[in-house]
């Protein structure tokens, strides 16, 4: 340790600088098996290379104070970036902003004089079509319009679990029936799931604050029972084959979910729904900002979201208080109106039938999602 000398900190960086590109050029490669042998694999990011950073400067400033190194090498060190973006809410002008260069984008491929070997397809365009922040809010209306449209789909309970407790993807995605009591209405939020090169791997959350237990609203609780019946189903029907992972969402066959195809199948319902894109994660974001402008504070918000300091949540969410405070936030418009909004600090539960599961709204996906996407590519 008392050899941690500045070119050595930042000779760890410049390695990892120097695995993303390699990655980065592996993805671009001609050759399918380059390419697939770094499928679901993803660079280090500059946030995550201020957290190793801020790893080590913590280290060697305890070593400092035990006099095992006399000067703390990565206070000396500084790295490009980092800065976490700023949420930013898709408001109306915003949106018809991103459709004009959407269709834009999309006819300049179409009229491209060498085509691709695949058909174009408006989705990829859509998601590829730059957005005003990396960070991107849905208004309540907007998140109202995707949970109506999203209803009947069988991961309809993880994205309104997500959307209303903030819960991360990994989280939603590694949560298991044994950490759920729907009676009581918690979740106690013990693992989570993570991509590790190809591998899904369960692991710790991300904080010591994120292993803490989640009070669920009766609309969730609802949610929740629906999906759990109809996991009951699919495991009557699989017989012999079904696999207990003991997570309360699977695939149909009770194995695990794959983390990317559930945030591609989340952006997929969100575009066949009309929407503008927001990632997966920006549904946690969409729990906070609701939760903010309902008049929560950054304490509440915080805890909600189990940050590891107020800090952050106040970091992230400050500059989209203004953008939402001309929008209705007593409830999330849905198809059919709600009733129990008491238990949600504010924030409104799902519309629900009396059978308990989720309300259909004549909106709703009158055919599957990918003949709904054909629909609106007009046939790529």
């Amino acid at each position: 340790m008392d050899k941690l000398f500045v070119p050595v900190v930042e000779k760890v960086f410049a390695r990892i600088d120097e695995k993303n590109e390699a990655l980065l050029a592996a993805r671009e490669s001609d050759d399918p098996q380059v390419r697939a042998s770094v499928r679901g694999m993803r660079p280090t990011g500059p946030v995550t290379k201020q957290r190793i950073l801020a790893t080590i400067r913590t280290v060697l400033a305890a070593a400092m104070r035990e006099h095992v190194v006399t000067f703390n090498a990565a206070a000396l060190v500084k790295l490009d970036g980092g800065q976490k973006a700023k949420g930013v809410v898709w408001t109306k002008a915003r949106v018809e902003a991103f459709n004009v260069a959407f269709e834009q984008r999309f006819a300049a491929e179409r009229a491209a004089p060498v085509q691709p070997k695949k058909p174009l397809e408006r989705f990829r365009i859509w998601l590829a079509t730059p957005r005003p922040s990396k960070v991107m809010i849905w208004t309540p209306a907007q998140l109202g319009a995707f949970l109506d449209y999203a209803a009947d789909d069988r991961l309809y309970a993880l994205y309104h679990l997500i959307a209303f407790r903030g819960l991360r993807r990994g989280e939603a995605c590694g949560a298991r029936r044994v950490d759920l009591d729907l009676d009581e209405g918690t979740l106690l939020v013990a693992k989570q799931l993570s991509n590790v090169g190809k591998a899904v791997k369960e692991g710790a959350p991300k904080t010591d604050s994120s292993d803490a237990p989640i009070a669920l609203d009766s609309g969730t609780v609802a949610a929740l029972r629906a999906s759990g019946a109809r996991q009951l189903e699919e495991q009557r029907a699989w017989g012999e084959g079904w696999q207990d992972s003991g997570r309360i969402f699977t695939r149909e066959d009770g194995t695990e979910l794959t983390l990317d195809w559930v945030s591609e199948h989340f952006e997929r319902l969100a575009f066949a729904a009309g929407l503008p894109p927001i990632r997966l994660h920006d549904l946690r974001h969409c729990a906070a900002t609701l939760s903010l402008a309902a008049g929560n504070d950054m304490k509440t918000t915080s805890a909600m979201l189990r940050h590891s300091s107020q800090g952050i949540t106040s970091d992230l969410y400050t500059t989209v208080l203004p953008e939402l405070a001309h929008a209705s936030v007593a409830l999330v418009p849905r198809a059919a109106a709600t009733t129990e909004a008491s238990e949600t600090g504010g924030l409104p539960t799902v519309s629900q039938r009396q059978d308990g599961r989720p309300t259909d709204s004549g909106e709703a996906k009158k055919h599957q999602v990918n003949a709904t996407i054909e629909s609106r590519a007009g046939g790529t």
